[in-house]
């Protein structure tokens, strides 16, 4: 009687952890997948944003100073930077998920997705660093000590991220 008890308590114990392991494993790829969808939406942001910095010059440039319009690409640009690399981290953080699930393959793709998404947040900066830099010329030949102190600022920043980012 005893040996049936325990045969059946192991048989139990065996059900319950196997329905829990497959919860588990349910549990972590619908996190890989939420993880993916949150940063598929950052990259549409960041290709929102970087579109915003090309069309910045198709407005009317008559009401805008150039060192301005240089300046707001480049703010575009920054913005982008940042959602890449949210979009990097949030790609990680599906690439582990999946991996702990088991599905390698989702893992790779989404291993080459933070690659992707890092290199398009340094270049991003590296055009907005650009920009200000042209911006700064901008407010060298007016004179405009605040706005090139502020786009300097700026300059700095990027030159800040990107040094962590390597």
């Amino acid at each position: 009687m005893k040996i049936l008890a325990a045969v059946l308590v192991a048989v139990v114990f065996f059900c319950v952890s196997r329905n829990s392991l497959a919860d588990q494993a349910v549990s972590t790829v619908q996190s890989a997948e939420r993880w993916a969808e949150i940063a598929k939406i950052r990259l549409q942001t960041a290709r929102d944003y970087e579109r915003q910095a090309e069309n910045a010059f198709r407005v009317n440039v008559n009401s805008f100073e150039t060192g301005d319009l240089l300046g707001y690409s480049g703010d575009e640009r920054f913005l982008a930077s940042s959602n890449y690399q949210m979009a990097s981290r949030h790609w990680e953080k599906a690439a582990t998920a999946y991996r702990f699930a088991g599905d390698s393959a989702n893992a790779k793709i989404a291993r080459d997705n933070v690659d992707r998404a890092s290199e398009a947040a340094k270049r991003t900066l590296r055009e907005g660093i650009d920009l200000y830099m042209q911006a700064i010329g901008q407010y060298e030949a007016t004179n405009n000590l605040d706005k090139k102190i502020t786009a300097l600022e700026k300059v700095a920043r990027n030159l800040e991220r990107l040094m962590e980012m390597k």
